[in-house]
């Protein structure tokens, strides 16, 4: 009994196996793979099949219609004529590529006449017959890349994509078209149209849902806006599809600095600069965050760090300075300041965190002299105002000094503290030890 089953066993494997090769089989097999799109594996079974029986011509024009799924005419072509060699019946197969190869040739004559219709008559004809073959379509791309239709362009290079997602100049193309589509939008959001900026940004991601470069410009838009859950939503879209995007990382985190959400601003930071570690912002923000936190040490190694590897950052020196007058080393504080004044000569923040670390120290002149620096830059700003009257009256000039605390009252955050030191100087007796 043992014998017999053993028997029925390898008689049922051995005509599993048999089956299993039998060039039928694997050509349907490999059409099915086909219709689902898994080329690969349509082309393992294909040649399978020719290996059980070489001169199986449905196989050699099933590679050939392989071929055109894929946009390669050439290999079609050649597939086509083996196909006719094994087998005359497959002549009819082999004149349809004939009949594409003529119609491609017709279309690109017809672009360099200019004749752009007619161009497209010929692709489009094409496709009616083979709606599996790309390259049609992205010649019909081409042709309205030409005649500078771009939406119309992105559009086929897409179609062709969506045939054939590994078309190389299918690719290649919907990348140009996109990347017009994003200049555009930078230069609407340079100018500061930020609706036209959104619209173009959008059309990108219309064509290309990967295009990662226009989800971030969105992110940074929607920052500014002031819109931090939809910059966050963009900004997390952009790392869903490149996660080694360092200013991705960057941004997020200044939305969430933004947005008050410490913890998450220092975690993105911290991986931009993991990321790429000559970030300099990257390094200035987080520094800056430490030392809003009140963890000095870290804060200074981070800001350290970054002035040795940007010498010319000149915020990298600011937050130092600022770190050094938080824990009242004032003489460290002025060196780093005046470093950043000097690569920084734009910024009247870095002037007036001078001044104060200048006035701390009793340097009156120089004091004066960043404060100045300050008011000049910006007229409006109270703090300038109030550190130069604290300067004059630290040289004895009072009147001087209450003509600048008058400047400073008129800024409502500077207010309270103008209006002290008008009072002292008007009532010395009152501030007398």
């Amino acid at each position: 009994m043992a014998r017999v089953m053993q028997f029925i066993f390898i008689f049922y494997f051995t005509l599993g196996i048999s089956f299993g090769q039998d060039p039928e089989n694997l050509l349907s097999q490999a059409e099915n793979q086909m219709a689902s799109g898994e080329l690969a594996l349509a082309e393992e079974s294909l040649q399978a099949a020719l290996q059980a029986d070489p001169s199986f011509a449905p196989a050699l024009r099933a590679l050939s219609k392989l071929a055109l799924h894929r946009g390669n005419l050439a290999t079609a072509n050649q597939y086509s004529n083996q196909a006719v060699q094994a087998d005359e019946d497959f002549r009819d197969w082999s004149n349809k590529i004939t009949k594409i190869t003529e119609r491609i040739q017709n279309g690109r004559r017809n672009i360099q006449q200019g004749l752009y219709d007619e161009a497209m008559k010929e692709y489009s004809a094409i496709l009616d017959v083979h709606p599996y073959f790309p390259e049609a379509a992205f010649y019909m791309g081409l042709t309205r890349f030409r005649q500078k239709d771009i939406e119309g362009a992105a559009g086929y290079f897409k179609k062709a994509l969506d045939i054939y997602p590994d078309h190389a100049k299918a690719r290649k193309g919907l990348d140009n078209v996109t990347k017009q589509f994003l200049n555009s939008g930078n230069n609407a959001y340079k100018r500061g149209d930020l609706e036209k900026a959104t619209a173009y940004y959008k059309k990108a991601l219309e064509f290309d849902d990967r295009f990662y470069l226009a989800y971030f410009q969105l992110g940074v838009l929607e920052k500014k806006l002031g819109n931090s859950d939809r910059a966050i939503s963009y900004l997390n879209k952009v790392l869903e599809i490149k996660p080694d995007h360092d200013k991705s990382w960057f941004t997020l985190a200044s939305a969430y600095e933004a947005d008050g959400d410490t913890e998450e601003a220092i975690t993105h930071y911290a991986k931009a600069i993991d990321l790429n570690p000559g970030y300099a912002k990257a390094y200035g923000n987080l520094g800056k965050l430490y030392a809003e936190k009140g963890e000095y040490k870290q804060a200074e190694d981070v800001l350290k760090t970054v002035t040795q590897i940007d010498g010319s950052y000149a915020d990298g020196f600011m937050h130092l300075g600022i770190l050094y007058l938080k824990q009242e080393m004032f003489e460290l504080a002025v060196e780093n300041l005046n470093t950043a004044t000097t690569l920084d000569d734009r910024d009247y923040n870095k002037f007036f965190s001078l001044a104060t670390a200048c006035n701390t120290l009793k340097d009156w002149e120089a004091g004066a002299s960043a404060a100045m620096k300050c008011t000049e830059l910006q007229k409006r700003f109270g703090g300038g105002w109030y550190e130069l009257g604290v300067a004059e009256m630290g040289k004895g000039n009072k009147t001087r000094a209450k003509r600048h605390f008058d400047e400073a009252h008129k800024d409502r955050s500077w207010r309270e503290m103008a209006a002290r030191k008008i009072d002292e100087i008007n009532n010395p007796d009152k501030y007398q030890k």
